[in-house]
């Protein structure tokens, strides 16, 4: 089952703490006007229509900014007020990759791995539903979003890290002791070093999502560079002790990706 407890919605309160915690309004996350411009990595991809709580002066400037950075979004009338005395869950407007929502629901949940992790949707998505999660990245600001992501959204009880490595060096390799994890992610990323360690630190029968862009996507972006583009049947090949699950090649706006589900063999040494 998909978290429990942080909720998909598509409904944005742009009033500020005080208004929005005085009057609440049901199944919308507040994100304030003003803070808007630092904390664009709550919303989700400009290609996911957003509706703007509008009771108050706040919700056309915000239609406006929206709009002018490139997102979809209308006002809308649709919504209804919040019990303010009632308990209020953890929504949000962003969505985890569509690799990482579709299978691991069907987890268990367990100790995993965000290679290339940005800020954060995924792992907080899962420390969400009860991962212990570490997550990587080289960027110090991407790493920064990601924890302030995780404050907002995974809860208190959540089990979350944040580590800046270079995936590309050698000593990745020592990132977590072998056959210790039972999920390892690599999504829209792509490190052959990082990608040859995983059967290492993943246990016996512990799964493999990974994500990466395909020469189909860098013939109509120009990117990413040709050393970092894979067909779905070149990423398997590089598994070689991995039971390949699942493995497609698809078009999700814009991009266009290959996926791979794999599971470390238990025969595997």
């Amino acid at each position: 089952m998909p978290p429990a407890d942080l909720i998909e919605t598509d409904l944005l309160d742009p009033r500020n703490a005080a208004e929005a915690g005085a009057c609440p309004i049901t199944r919308a996350v507040m994100l304030p006007f003003d803070e808007l411009p630092r904390r664009t990595h709550e919303l989700p991809s400009r290609s996911v229509p957003i509706r703007i709580a509008g009771p108050s002066e706040e919700a056309p400037r915000t239609l406006a900014w929206l709009h002018t950075h490139g997102w979809q979004a209308e006002i809308s009338t649709a919504w209804q007020p919040a019990d303010p005395h009632a308990p209020v869950p953890r929504y949000r407007l962003w969505r985890p990759a569509a690799l990482v929502a579709a299978v691991c629901p069907h987890l268990t949940p367990g100790r995993a791995l965000d290679l290339g992790c940005g800020s954060g949707r995924d792992g907080v998505y899962l420390a969400a539903a009860g991962w212990k999660v570490t997550g990587v990245d080289i960027l110090p600001d991407a790493l920064e979003r990601a924890a302030d992501r995780a404050v907002r959204y995974a809860g208190p009880s959540a089990c979350i890290s944040w580590v800046q490595a270079d995936l590309n060096k050698a000593e990745t390799a020592d990132l977590v002791p072998p056959a210790s994890l039972d999920l390892v992610l690599g999504v829209r990323f792509f490190s052959r070093v990082a990608l040859a360690h995983c059967g290492r630190w993943l246990r016996p029968g512990g799964s493999l999502l990974w994500e990466t862009f395909t020469a189909e996507h860098r013939m109509r972006h120009g990117r990413p560079a040709a050393t970092r583009v894979l067909c779905s049947a070149e990423l398997a090949a590089l598994l070689p002790d991995f039971e390949l699950f699942r493995s497609e090649e698809v078009w999700e706006g814009d991009s266009h990706t290959a996926r791979v589900w794999a599971i470390r063999s238990v025969t595997a040494r």
